[in-house]
């Protein structure tokens, strides 16, 4: 687990830490930094098995990703992970000036406390053309050399497999057409989940009857879920780093639920965004071990669900969490609803001060919060008192020293 994020001179992350629990919230107002932050730490874990151009996700050329889009400013992601062989990993990249291309200034393995850190020199020699890590380089080719691929390794299988969502019912309704390189995988909007349906299905029937039965008892009136063929399906790109989605016709499946007491069955595209979400949600939860995701990223959860649904969605993450230690999630809301599920270690909020930069505060590290959460709940101190009160107290105990 990630127990520990710094990131500096990415976007307005000037230089900011993040304390991680295994199931986090980011909070704040709009545009103060905390979608960087899951751009980071995406970057950081597409690292490990993609090329650093392809590890950023988004379109951008040059050095806009750049604290002040200033060319030759190293950007510098680290982590620290629970105490083990490997307890904390880095690197520092430099973005071309014009085009879409980055060169690895240097990288750092932490193996123990007290240890010399590993360097890029320590590490082996990548080439003139540092365009990806060691980490993805020790992982891919047996033949390379370099005294400390166990450690490379290590880091590779702490971060492998991140998964970053922003669900669009819209496309989490579409039929989808096979495809092997979409195996067990959604787009970042969603689209391709009756193929990750079609996937547990195939893979583990008992599973699917199971996901079922839990999806029943969140949309009782739902007593079951199908994948029937259909003609108008979709194909798109796998993985497309700038994460825009041009859908193809073809042929595959599409996605249909049986209402109870009737001989119904509804398409996808006609039922709630809040049943598509809540399904796409028990999808991930419901994954073979084996591809369920190291890191899950989620932006805004309660868009387009009912605050009891959320309750429903946060609980399915819990148990992903919960039931296994692979999975560590970390999630944005602007719902006071879903903070309420939380607990204050576990909720960072986000602020943009004067100068542009991005501040984080813990909410366990606030005197104005935790001197009410007695009496009132997260949600309900955050909306009464304010990002602004929260991190102006804040910062009072910091300049008194108490």
């Amino acid at each position: 687990m990630i127990t520990r994020l710094r990131i500096k001179n990415f976007k307005a992350l000037r230089d900011v830490e993040v304390n991680l629990t295994p199931i986090h919230v980011l909070i704040g107002p709009n545009d103060s930094g905390k979608t960087s932050i899951l751009d980071a730490l995406a970057a950081l874990c597409r690292s490990v098995d993609h090329s650093l151009s392809e590890a950023f996700l988004g379109y951008w050329r040059g050095s806009e990703l750049v604290w002040t889009g200033k060319f030759g400013l190293p950007v510098t992601i680290e982590v620290d992970f629970d105490k083990d062989t490997v307890t904390g990993y880095a690197f520092r990249t430099l973005f071309a000036e014009r085009y879409r291309r980055e060169t690895l200034v240097d990288e750092e393995i932490i193996k123990r406390e007290g240890q010399t850190p590993l360097t890029s020199s320590d590490l082996g020699t990548l080439g003139l053309e540092e365009s990806s890590t060691r980490v993805k380089r020790a992982s891919e080719d047996s033949s390379w050399k370099s005294p400390y691929v166990t450690e490379l390794r290590a880091v590779k299988n702490k971060l492998d497999g991140v998964h970053y969502y922003r669900w669009d019912p819209r496309f989490l309704a579409l039929p989808v057409a096979p495809d092997t390189k979409r195996s067990f995988r959604m787009e970042s909007n969603g689209f391709g989940l009756a193929l990750c349906l079609d996937n547990i299905l195939g893979d583990d029937p008992m599973h699917f009857i199971q996901l079922q039965e839990r999806f029943a008892k969140v949309f009782p009136h739902i007593t079951s879920v199908r994948l029937s063929p259909e003609r108008d399906a979709y194909r798109a790109a796998v993985d497309d780093p700038e994460r825009i989605t041009i859908l193809q016709k073809a042929d595959g499946k599409g996605l249909y639920f049986k209402l109870r007491d009737t001989d119904q069955w509804v398409p996808a595209s006609q039922v709630s965004d809040g049943v598509l979400l809540v399904l796409a949600y028990l999808a991930i939860l419901y994954l073979p071990e084996e591809h369920r995701p190291r890191v899950l990223l989620v932006e805004e959860p309660e868009n387009g669900i009912h605050p009891k649904r959320l309750r429903d969605v946060l609980t399915i993450l819990r148990e992903l969490v919960g039931e296994q230690s692979h999975t560590q999630v970390v999630l944005t809301t602007h719902s006071p609803y879903a903070l309420d599920l939380f607990k204050p270690d576990e909720v960072t909020l986000c602020t943009m001060q004067d100068n542009g930069e991005v501040k984080t505060i813990r909410l366990s590290e606030s005197p104005t919060v935790m001197n009410q959460t007695d009496v009132f709940t997260l949600g309900e101190i955050w909306t009464g008192e304010g990002d602004e009160a929260i991190a102006q107290a804040q910062e009072a105990t910091e300049e008194s020293g108490t």
